[in-house]
Parts: C-alpha cells; structure tokens; sequence
C-alpha cells in the first residue's frame, strides 16, 4: 500500500445531537460548531510493524509535531497516549491493506469548538476528522462513505458519526451488518437552542447506558415507536405541536435527566421562551431545544434555568449544517 501524492490536508468536521428524544442510538443532527484540522507528511514512510504498537509509532512520529488548540487543547494526557484522531488514524490506515505503511513524520494542527464530553458529538467529529485524514494519505481523495464506515468501526456511534460526515438530519440505517446513513428531510424553518453546562459529567456516555432499562414494556415500546414517526413528520413540516409530541421519550430520557440538575426547569424555561421541543443533546448534559425564528432568547432562557440551580451554562444557537466533513482547500 502506498500513500497518495498530496503533502498535507485539511478538513473540518461538524458537531452532533444525537438521539432527539426518541431517536436513541439511530438520529443526529450536525451542528455547526466544528473541528478543523491540518495534517502535513512528506513521502517518507514507515511500517507499524517496526514499532512496538500504534503507541510507539504516536510517540515518535506524531505527537513531537502536534499543536491543539480550542476545546482540544488538552488533548495529551500525561502518558502521551493517543487521542481519538491519532488513534482513528492509525485504524483507518491498517484497514487499508497488509502493510500498514504510516507517515514516518506526521504534523498536525487542530482546532475545535465543539465542547468535548457534552452531548455534541466531539468524539464523532474526532473520529471522523482521522479516518477523512487517514483516507487522504492513502489515496488523495475524500470518499465519505469510506470515512464513514471507518469511523463507526472506530468510535462505535453510527448516528453521530453519519451526521458529521453526511451533515443535516441522518438516521443510522443497518442492513444485515452493514450499517448505513440516510438523510432525513428537515424543514428549513428550523432553528437551534442550546445550553453547554461548563462542567462536564461526571459520568461517561457508557456509564449512563447502564442506567438505561434492558427491556421496555409494550405500551412504552409502541409509545416511542409512535413518539419517533411524530418527530419525524414534526421535523419535516417544521410543525410544533408534533416536535413537542415527538420528543416525548420513555427509553432514555427518563433515566438520563436525572443527572442533569434542574431538567424540568430547564425545558418549562425553554418552552416558556417559544421552543417547540426540548431534550437532551446526546447523553448530556446540554440540552437542545428546536423552533423558529430567534432562537437567543430559548438558549438564554436554558441558561438562566441552569443558573438556578447552581449551574453555570453557554447558551449557543449554532447553525444546523448540512455539509458534514469536508476538505478546505
């Protein structure tokens, strides 16, 4: 395998909301709030197998050579370990073929404004932005459907990973084992409210699954199914009355809002402000409203509900992106 002939990429990477209420695990929504990153190479190559590990390969030739800034500034952490675009990248490489030729220097800059560890997709976005780089190493092209695949085999998240490669309104589609992102007609008249609490959780998103039931009773299975189709046609038409429906969940929402000081209040604040529907972005702890027109005033009605109980937050009305990874020039 050998690798292309371009020198360096660029490439920038959306946020996400993932879930929307009753769309656990299988919709997301690209933000845009985004992650740009640099790499640059020369020709020269090495084999993995001339290191120890991936680790070993990171330490000399990637991590001398790295400058993070934004939301990814402490990347590092002390033991000098891969972060999730290193590691994305080396996965995606090895898939490549049997040689697993790596760039024997490889530089990188990167830049995020997508708060880490808060619901927005940032590990997706760090996922995707290193198989995409990965992928114009080897062949100096963008296939998405490659990066795709690689960065749900990588980060494990098919909703979050599908908007942020795809952009717009994405349901994460499995056919047998293969799984597959398909866009989801969103009415232009949407706009987005959120409300980034500055501490982060204490829990991690596999910790909060485990609060999560096993089994759903047939009323709250039939309820989610119908509470899904709802938001579905509520996020088509722009309608408020089924967005409100629609985001009426009883598998996650329930068991989640619990971590999330003030939920109640926090929602009554957003539909007292015009929102149509209210939930939590990804496992948390931001939360998302959606409606029409200014969208300021919900953000900062979310926020001053936090505050109520203690909370600082950053209300944002980013705007909803329909490009997904893309290569700058």
């Amino acid at each position: 395998m050998t690798s292309s002939n371009l020198s360096n990429a660029r490439i920038s990477v959306p946020a996400s909301s993932a879930n929307l209420g009753p769309g656990f695990d299988c919709l997301a929504l690209a933000l845009g709030l985004r992650l740009n990153a640099k790499a640059d190479w020369d020709g020269a190559k090495v084999k993995l197998r001339d290191f120890d590990s991936p680790l070993d390969w990171w330490k000399k030739c990637v991590l001398p050579n790295c400058k993070y800034t934004g939301t990814v500034a402490t990347l590092e952490d002390d033991e000098g370990r891969p972060n999730l675009v290193a590691v994305s990248f080396a996965k995606a490489v090895m898939a490549g073929g049997p040689e697993y030729y790596l760039p024997e220097k490889l530089s990188i800059e990167m830049h995020s404004d997508i708060p880490i560890g808060q619901g927005l997709g940032s590990s997706a976005a760090a996922a995707v932005a290193g198989a995409a780089l990965a992928e114009l190493w080897r062949t100096g092209k963008l296939d998405k459907q490659k990066v795709f695949s690689a960065a749900v085999e990588i980060e494990g998240h098919a909703d979050n990973a599908a908007a942020a490669t795809f952009g717009g309104l994405q349901a994460a589609l499995l056919f047998g084992r293969e799984t597959r992102a398909s866009n989801i007609k969103f009415s232009d008249s949407l706009r987005i409210a959120i409300a980034v609490p500055k501490e982060t959780l204490k829990e991690s998103t596999a910790a909060t699954r485990r609060w999560l039931p096993e089994n759903l009773k047939r009323t709250d299975a039939v309820s989610n199914q119908r509470a899904l189709l709802t938001l579905l046609y509520g996020l088509r038409l722009g309608d408020k009355e089924a967005i409100r429906a629609g985001f009426e969940d009883r598998l996650h929402v329930p068991h989640r809002k619990g971590m999330i000081v003030g939920y109640d209040d926090i929602a009554k604040a957003a539909w007292d402000a015009g929102a149509f529907g209210v939930t939590i972005s990804g496992a948390g702890g931001t939360m998302i409203a959606l409606g029409q027109g200014d969208m300021k005033p919900v953000a900062e009605a979310m926020a001053q509900a936090y505050s109520h109980h203690g909370m600082d937050a950053t209300p944002l009305t980013p705007n909803i992106d329909v490009e997904g990874l893309k290569q700058e020039a």
